[in-house]
């Protein structure tokens, strides 16, 4: 798949070569990063690699599945969170990303 075709799945990420203010402002330029290094890398969305098949072995291959983001986007997006944030075991993690994912994954790029 071309990368202009994989950038219209991210929601921060448009191609550009610098993170912009405005996506720093709101404290999402490693959001900007991740969607960047998925458009760019093709092992991040092969469903068969560690993120994808972590995400789907935690029960989340189902989540907002239909929102326009990619699975293999948001299981780099939970193995991020949960790297950063998580730790406090699986039901908090998942309960974690969730609000994350909606609070301001999602809301934060309307």
């Amino acid at each position: 798949m071309l990368q202009n075709d994989l950038i219209k799945y991210c929601r921060y990420y448009k191609g550009q070569k610098k993170c912009p203010k405005s996506i720093e402002n709101i404290r999402m330029a490693n959001i900007w990063d991740y969607e960047r290094i998925w458009v760019e890398r093709d092992e991040f969305r092969d469903e068969t690699t560690f993120n994808t098949v972590e995400y789907i072995h935690y029960g989340m291959k189902d989540f907002n599945a239909d929102d326009g983001t990619p699975l293999t986007l948001k299981a780099l997006l939970f193995n991020r969170h949960t790297h950063w944030c998580g730790g406090y075991g699986r039901e908090s993690d998942i309960k974690n990303f969730i609000e994350w994912y909606n609070n301001y994954y999602i809301a934060l790029s309307k």
